[in-house]
This record gives C-alpha cells, structure tokens and sequence, in this order.
C-alpha cells in the first residue's frame, strides 16, 4: 500500500476523508517530534480518531439501514451518536479551556481565535447531524443511509480542513517556545482533561472507548502506537470496567479496543 493510500482507507476501505500524515505536525519514526510540534502531533493522533470515526460511520450507514436488524440499526446509532458527543466535547474543552491557555501562556490575546471561528462553520450541519441521530434513537425518524451521508457531505469537507489547518496553528507555536515547553504543558493539560472526564458516568462508557477503537496503533508504521500514554495495566482494568457497557457499538469502529484494525461489518 502506498503512503497516500494509508491515508485514504480505513481497514482497506476506501473512505472519503484522508487522515492527516505525520508530515503535518512534522513527527518522524526516525527523527520524533519535539516542543511544539510534539503537541501537534498528539493532538493530530485525536484528530484522526475524529476522522477515523465519521468514515466508518460514511461508509457503513447505507449498508445498515438496508440491510442490518433493527438492533443493528440502534447499535449503529449509538456508535455514530458517541462520535458526535466525542467531538462536541472536544470543540467545547478547545474553547474554554485549551485554547485561552494557549493565548496567555504565548502572551498573545485572540492568538487562536481563528481556530473557534472555524469551529462556527461547521457548527450547525454538526448539530443537524446529531439531531437527526437523536430522532432516528427515539424512533421519530428511520435510520436512512443516503440521508445521513447527505448531512455529513455538507458539514465534514470544512471539518476536516479545520482539523489539519489546527494541526499547523499548534507546530506554529514553536516561535513562543521561549515563553512555554509546549509539549510538557499539553501532557499536563490532557492529562487534567481526562481525569476530568473519567468522573463522568457517561463519557467513561460512552465516550472513552473511542479513544482505543478510533486509534490505529499500525497506522504510518506504528510511528504513534504508544497512544494512548496509559500503562497496559491501567488499560486492562480501565477495559474490563467500562469498555464492554456498550461492546456492540464498538463493532462498527475500524479498530477493535486494543487499537488493532478489523474488518467494519458493514463496510
């Protein structure tokens, strides 16, 4: 498989959205990203589960609603639902937290404003995308492939833009490195954000498990398998505890929950 082509499918499907390549952030397994460019590259890791997980829900959405059972049908639902909070909370945590850390700690007011109003764009076929999903699981609506590929087509283009033009906004930051050890402060600050989450019932069931099924510890030649930075130990308890509530939404992610891609059963 050639370079460009890892970054056009999922599990061996082709998939409209192409992940961002460890060129962006610039990381190499040869030469590893530093400072800023550290951070980039772990924020690119959570981007392509973002991207991993909106193709897996474009490529699969048109085979279940004509061809899965009805509990395939609320599986399914869930699965794409969970990757819309995912990334809700993800915006959200940018925008009134990481992003005005960013501007005092670089000493520079509004210096990642333009990142939030890329976040504007898109915002509303987002929220039509997870309205529609909501009314589909409270059976106002049928699950309907072709209709719900319709809403992605509208709002994932700019999406995608946006999550690759973050990419370079953050390995800019290397020019305030005199002011911030980019990479210390960004470990330090998930690590504050995922505690934080885990205190919540619903993320740790709902929400978390994409973090291990959305990643493709393969992926470039394994150049970012070590993610997520959890000893094997913590990850085994934190598996048996809260990754199995849901195990059948998992199903439709192109990783199993150890981070390992497996055959989309819809794909």
């Amino acid at each position: 498989m050639a370079a460009g082509d890892e970054a056009t499918t999922l599990s061996g499907v082709r998939v409209p959205f192409a992940l961002i390549t460890p060129s962006v952030p610039g990381d190499k397994i040869d030469d590893r990203a530093k400072g800023a460019k550290l951070m980039a590259a772990e924020m690119c890791i959570v981007h392509n589960c973002l991207i991993r997980g909106i193709n897996a829900i474009y490529v699969q959405c048109v085979n279940v609603a004509t061809k899965g059972t009805d509990q395939d049908k609320i599986d399914f639902v869930g699965f794409a639902r969970a990757w819309g909070t995912m990334i809700e909370e993800h915006h959200s945590i940018e925008e009134t937290d990481v992003f005005p850390e960013i501007n005092d700690l670089a000493g520079v007011p509004g210096l990642m404003d333009a990142n939030v109003e890329e976040h504007a764009v898109f915002h509303d076929g987002l929220a039509l995308f997870i309205a529609y999903l909501d009314k589909v699981k409270a059976g106002e609506e049928a699950l309907d492939g072709g209709k719900l590929q319709g809403i992605i087509n509208d709002f994932m283009p700019v999406l995608r833009d946006h999550l690759e033009h973050e990419i370079t906004t953050l390995v800019e930051l290397e020019k305030y490195s005199d002011k911030c050890d980019w990479s210390a402060w960004f470990q330090k600050k998930g690590g504050e954000i995922a505690s934080k989450g885990m205190k919540n019932s619903k993320y740790r069931v709902e929400v978390f498990p994409l973090a291990f099924c959305l990643h493709d510890k393969t992926y470039a030649g394994g150049i970012w398998a070590s993610f997520p930075p959890i000893p094997w130990f913590f990850t085994m308890v934190l598996r048996w505890l809260f990754m199995g509530t849901y195990k059948a939404w998992w199903r439709f992610a192109p990783c199993d929950l150890t981070s390992q891609p497996h055959k989309m059963p819809f794909a």
